[in-house]
């Protein structure tokens, strides 16, 4: 907070660089945790005085917030202003725009899922233990036991995305993720265009994710990898048929 009123003692600095300095510090406190989901800031004029501001800089700084999905603010008698953690999902949002805008092709984010996974399902094995499997295998369960083709498919999506998770980094993690949200669109394309005699996307894959489980239960990891990036490919390729691998990324909802 001293550093903070520092900064914002100079006079030279000007009004738009204030709120940049209060936005700073307060998606700082969000970002180090120090502020929760849900959390309330303090009422306008306590932070007024806090940090020794104008009441046009906080509240441009609290737009800045807004306009990253970090605060709600609601306004009125009984408003105030609600903090929100950071969003893989908003993230992935951004990026998945900003791909857009440079033309990035379906092919080229299923290239990028073959790079991620079988590297991560390799590590996995060479690393696994009991938990890890057992984990895998209430997946695999779930979609087996999926009563709609709609929980059949969330299972099956949610078994690719632990599989990362699994491997323990969360860098690699958080990249898995988008490229899933990247490619949902185009996978809810394929189910609405496909025929009714064509089996739903990922049709038969518990059996490719059951190999899988054994794979790194043995721990044979070159051999995980290879399986691994054989089932990503026959995937692709179903849903190329339908959505070709040169064509846009899709607008997310």
């Amino acid at each position: 907070m001293s550093e903070l009123k520092d900064d914002l003692a100079d006079p030279a600095a000007p009004a738009p660089k204030a709120a940049a300095l209060v936005a700073a510090h307060i998606r700082k406190q969000i970002v180090m945790g120090e502020l929760a989901e849900g959390d309330l800031l303090p009422p306008e004029a306590e932070m007024l005085e806090q940090l020794s501001v104008s009441r046009p800089t906080l509240r441009q700084a609290f737009r800045v917030l807004e306009a990253e999905h970090l605060i709600t603010v609601q306004r009125g008698s009984r408003g105030g202003t609600t903090v929100h953690r950071p969003s893989a999902q908003l993230a992935s949002r951004y990026l998945g725009d900003l791909l857009r805008f440079r033309g990035v092709t379906l092919g080229d984010v299923h290239a990028a899922k073959l790079m991620i996974e079988p590297a991560a399902v390799a590590e996995l094995a060479r690393n696994h233990d009991d938990a890890t499997v057992a984990s895998l295998r209430e997946l695999l369960e779930a979609q087996r036991t999926a009563s709609t083709e709609t929980e059949m498919r969330r299972a099956a999506d949610s078994f690719h995305v632990r599989v990362v998770e699994l491997a323990g980094n969360a860098t690699l993690s958080e990249y898995a993720k988008l490229v899933h949200y990247l490619i949902r669109g185009h996978v809810r394309r394929y189910e609405s265009m496909r025929r009714q005699d064509e089996p739903p996307l990922g049709h038969g894959e518990s059996g490719a994710h059951e190999r899988l489980i054994e794979l790194i239960e043995a721990g044979a990891s070159h051999a995980a990898s290879l399986h691994w990036r054989q089932h990503l490919e026959t995937v692709r390729d179903q849903l190329a048929r339908v959505c070709p691998l040169d064509s846009a990324l899709d607008q997310q909802d």
